[in-house]
């Protein structure tokens, strides 16, 4: 009869799923957000969103891909709204600061650039191909298994390598690689 607790009762299903994704999603939202403020807020949100929808776990059949839609859902949004606070931010510094003009962020994201591009040219090769098929010509990663005749799990596996080598080498230049990301992402909604 205890062996049927869990599923009799959502809320002992609700803290084993807790006890068993708790450091496994707080590591991949971190790994978005790089930040772990917004990890910690983020994970406690995605952990309210499943305990409001406890009654469903009993029905969802692959709860490691649940959970990881969640994750990706709620940091995506995060850097959504960070993106949406950074354009106000800059809305408010060209409303409140005599004499303010675009160009220090365009000088600002044209620095960021160059740094990618050398971080880009210090990775290997098959590396380097693998990042501007993806980056440049939005390939997707089957086209790019394709086309250079490798496994799609292979071109995962260099384009993961790829964006950690190129976090690592603006890390090491002082440059947060999120910052990066929201400049990029708020250039691309303004232009």
């Amino acid at each position: 009869m205890k062996s049927d607790i869990p599923k009799i009762h959502p809320e002992f299903e609700f803290r084993r799923i807790f006890e068993e994704y708790k450091r496994q999603v707080y590591t991949q939202v971190y790994a978005i957000a790089k930040s772990q403020y917004a990890a910690e807020e983020i994970t406690q949100e995605i952990f309210i969103k499943i305990w409001q929808n406890r009654e469903l776990l009993s029905s969802v059949k692959n709860l490691d891909g649940y959970i990881y839609t969640i994750v990706r859902n709620y940091s995506l949004n995060y850097l959504r709204k960070a993106a949406s606070d950074l354009r106000l931010v800059n809305h408010l510094i060209q409303v409140a600061v005599p004499g303010y003009n675009d160009t220090e962020s365009s000088v600002q994201l044209s620095e960021y650039k160059k740094l990618i591009h050398t971080a880009v040219s210090k990775l290997s090769p098959q590396r380097r191909r693998v990042y501007e098929l993806n980056k440049d010509n939005d390939l997707s990663y089957d086209d790019i298994a394709s086309q250079l005749n490798l496994s799609k799990h292979t071109v995962k596996n260099h384009l993961l390598s790829a964006l950690a080598s190129i976090r690592g080498y603006l890390t090491q230049n002082g440059i947060d690689p999120t910052i990066i990301l929201i400049l990029v992402f708020v250039r691309a909604i303004v232009c």
